[in-house]
C-alpha cells in the first residue's frame, strides 16, 4: 500500500524537511535517430539528502522481474561530486547537503522485436522504431527513501510522436494537477507513444482517457467505446463519482497461431492491456472489467504483502475476485449476455477441472506462482469459485438480503482507515455479515481440496451439472512446438491428432478452431505440410477422464435471469 505523509513529517527536523517534502521532478523525452525511435530519455531532479549522500535506486522488484534497472544506459549525475554504482540497482551520490541534482539517463528496449505472446512481462520496456510502451517501475529511479515525496513531471516531445500517460494527471512545470502524486505514483504509471498513436480524451466528463497503438481485430473507436461503459458500470457499482481521471492504455502483441493472449495490469489510475492483434472486440469485455475492478481491488480494499514469496497467498481474493466480478458486473450490465456468462464460467471451469495443480496446498501454490503458469491461474480459480459459493451463502442466509456485494461494500468503507490485510479484512467483514469462511479457507485454499460448485450456485437461472468428459490434449507438444517455430513436434500416435493426420515436421500456420481446454469442441489447425496447405480437424481428447462442472442457463427471462446470475441481494438496482 502507497503511504501518504502523515501530519506528523510536519514536525521533523528544519534540516531534513525541505528535502524530504519537496517535490521531485521527472522529465521523459524520446531518444531518435532519424525518424526511428531507439530510447528514452530521462531526467529526475530533486534536492541532495542533508547527509551528503543520497542512494538514487530502482524499485526492488515488480510483475515477476527483480532488475528494474537493467535497461538503464549512460547514468549521469550534474551536480554531484562523486557518483559510485553499487549491486542491485542502487547509485550512491555524494553532494553538498541539500544540493541540487539532476539524474539523467537513457532506457533502451528489452526487445529487438515485435513483442509476441511469449513477450508478455509488463515490466519490460518496448522501444520499436515507431512506437513505445513501459512502466514506471523501469523506467524511473528515485533517491530512496522519498517514495512518499511530491512528484511533478513533463514529456518533452519530438514532432510527430503521439504520447499518454496517467503522469499527465500529475503536476507539471507549466500545468496543474488533476490528483496529487508522490515518486510512489511515478512508479506505478504506464507511458505508451509512437507515430501511430490515437488517443480519446475525457470529452465526455469521466475523466476517462483512451491512447491505442497498432492495428488490432477491432478499431480504435470500438475500444474507446467499450472502455467507457464497462468502467462506467464499476464506478456505478462503488458509487464512485464519474470524473476521476483514468487511462486505458492498449499495446499489440504478435500472436501464435496455436494460441491467443491478452493481458494487462493496473497501474492506480490507468490499466495497461497487451492485446493480440486477433483478439476479437467481444474478448475485451472481461479483460477491461478485469482490469478497471483493480482500481478498487485491491488498491482500495486493504493492503497487500509486499514480499513477492508471500502475496500470492492473497491473489485468490485481489485476482480471483476480481474475475468473479468481472463477469457478474457485465452480465447484470448486459454487456454479456446469459449465454455469454455461462461460457465464461464454464471455460474457466474446464481449465480448473485440467489443471495438472489443481490439488496444491496453499504454500505449494504460493510458491509455484512465479515459475508455473497452472499455478498462477489457481489462485484465479479458486478466487473466483469460492466468491460465487460465498455469494450463494449469504443470500440463502440472509433471506435475499445481503450478498457479497454487501460485504465488499462493507470493506471499502473500513479499508479507508485501517492497514491492513485486503484478506483479513474481508474475512472480518464477512462474519459481520453471518458468513464464517474459515473452514472453506482450511479445506479449498490451505488443503488444496477441489471445489464443486452446488448446483444451485446462480440461483433459479442456471444449474451447475458435473460430467466425466476426457481430459484435454492437442495431440502433440505445445511448447516444444512454439519453441521450433511453430514446426509440429512430439505428436503423440495414441490421440486423435495423429489419426487425423497431424505429424511431427509439419508448419502450424494458424489455429482455425478449438478452445483451450475444452476437449468437447472440435480443434482445427491450419499446416503446411510439404509446400501443401490444409487443414487438419480432430477432437483435442487426452487419454484419461476428467470430472468438469458446467454452468446451463435454465429458460427465464433476460432480465431477470441477469439479476440472478450476478447474485443479487434483494433491493439491490440492476
Amino acid at each position: 500500500m502507497r503511504l501518504l505523509l502523515s501530519i506528523a513529517a510536519l514536525s521533523l527536523s528544519t534540516a531534513a524537511s525541505p528535502t524530504r517534502l519537496e517535490p521531485v521532478h521527472y522529465t521523459l523525452a524520446p531518444e531518435m535517430s532519424g525518424d526511428e525511435l531507439t530510447g528514452l530519455r530521462i531526467q529526475v531532479s530533486f534536492r541532495a539528502d542533508p547527509s551528503g549522500v543520497t542512494d538514487f535506486r530502482w524499485d526492488d522488484g515488480w510483475s515477476g522481474e527483480r532488475r528494474l534497472w537493467q535497461w538503464t544506459r549512460d547514468l549521469k549525475v550534474a551536480g554531484a561530486t562523486i557518483v559510485e554504482r553499487r549491486d542491485g540497482g542502487h547509485w550512491q551520490i555524494r553532494a553538498v547537503p541539500g544540493a541540487n541534482l539532476t539524474v539523467s539517463y537513457r532506457v533502451v528496449s528489452a526487445y529487438d522485436h515485435d513483442p509476441t505472446v511469449e513477450d508478455t512481462e509488463q515490466a519490460r520496456p518496448v522501444v520499436r522504431p515507431r512506437w513505445f510502451y513501459a512502466a514506471g517501475n523501469a523506467l524511473f529511479g528515485f533517491p530512496g527513501g522519498r517514495e512518499a515525496v511530491p512528484a511533478t513531471f513533463d514529456w518533452i516531445g519530438t514532432p510527430g510522436i503521439g504520447f499518454a500517460s496517467d503522469l499527465e494527471h500529475l503536476a507539471g512545470r507549466s500545468r496543474s494537477a488533476l490528483r496529487s502524486g508522490t515518486i510512489a505514483d511515478a512508479l506505478e504509471s504506464i507511458v505508451i507513444g509512437g507515430r501511430d498513436l490515437q488517443t480519446f480524451s475525457a470529452h465526455d466528463g469521466s475523466g476517462v482517457r483512451v491512447a491505442t497503438i497498432g492495428r488490432y481485430a477491432f478499431t480504435p473507436e470500438q475500444l474507446n467505446a467499450l472502455a467507457r461503459q464497462v468502467i462506467a458500470v464499476e464506478r456505478d457499482f462503488w458509487r464512485t463519482g464519474r470524473r476521476a481521471p483514468f487511462l486505458v492504455t492498449a499495446a499489440p502483441i504478435v500472436g501464435d497461431p496455436t494460441v491467443m493472449s491478452m493481458g494487462g495490469t493496473g497501474r492506480g489510475d490507468a490499466f495497461a492491456l497487451w492485446v493480440d492483434q486477433r483478439t476479437p472486440l467481444e474478448r475485451m469485455k472481461w479483460l477491461l472489467a478485469h482490469e478497471y475492478f483493480h482500481t478498487w481491488n485491491s488498491a482500495r480494499l486493504g493492503t497487500m504483502p509486499q514480499d513477492r514469496k508471500t502475496r500470492p497467498a492473497h491473489y485468490w481474493f485481489s485476482e480471483g475476485f476480481t474475475d468473479y466480478y468481472a463477469r457478474a458486473l457485465m452480465v447484470r450490465a448486459g454487456l454479456i449476455s446469459p449465454a455469454d456468462f455461462a461460457a465464461q464460467w464454464n471455460e474457466m471451469l474446464a481449465a480448473y477441472a485440467g489443471s495438472p495443480v489443481r490439488t496444491l496446498s496453499g504454500p505449494q501454490a504460493a510458491s509455484a506462482f512465479w515459475e508455473n503458469d497452472a499455478a498462477q491461474k489457481l489462485a484465479y480459480q479458486r478466487g473466483a469459485l469460492l466468491a460465487a459459493i460465498w455469494n450463494r451463502k449469504l443470500l440463502e442466509a440472509s433471506g435475499g438480503r445481503v450478498n457479497l456485494d454487501t460485504v465488499m461494500h462493507a470493506q471499502l468503507a473500513t479499508a479507508r482507515t485501517s492497514g491492513e490485510y485486503a484478506t483479513d479484512l474481508f474475512r472480518q467483514m464477512a462474519n459481520r455479515k453471518g458468513l464464517d469462511i474459515a473452514a472453506d479457507e482450511a479445506r479449498y485454499l490451505e488443503g488444496g481440496e477441489p471445489i464443486l460448485l452446488p448446483a444451485d450456485t446462480f440461483g433459479a437461472c442456471a444449474t451447475i451439472v458435473t460430467n466425466q468428459r476426457p481430459s484435454f490434449s492437442r495431440g502433440f507438444d505445445a511448447e516444444a512446438t512454439a519453441a521450433a517455430g511453430n514446426v509440429v513436434t512430439g505428436v503423440d500416435p495414441r490421440l486423435p491428432a495423429y489419426v487425423a493426420g497431424l505429424r511431427d515436421g509439419m508448419k502450424i500456420v494458424e489455429r482455425t478452431e478449438g478452445e483451450t481446454d475444452n476437449a468437447s469442441v472440435p480443434y482445427g489447425l491450419r499446416v503446411e505440410d510439404n509446400g501443401v496447405k490444409r487443414i487438419i480437424r480432430y477432437l483435442p481428447q487426452g487419454l484419461s477422464r476428467v470430472s468438469v462442472q458446467e454452468v446451463k442457463i435454465n429458460q427465464l427471462n433476460d432480465r431477470q435471469c441477469r439479476k440472478t446470475l450476478s447474485g443479487m441481494a434483494g433491493g439491490t438496482s440492476p
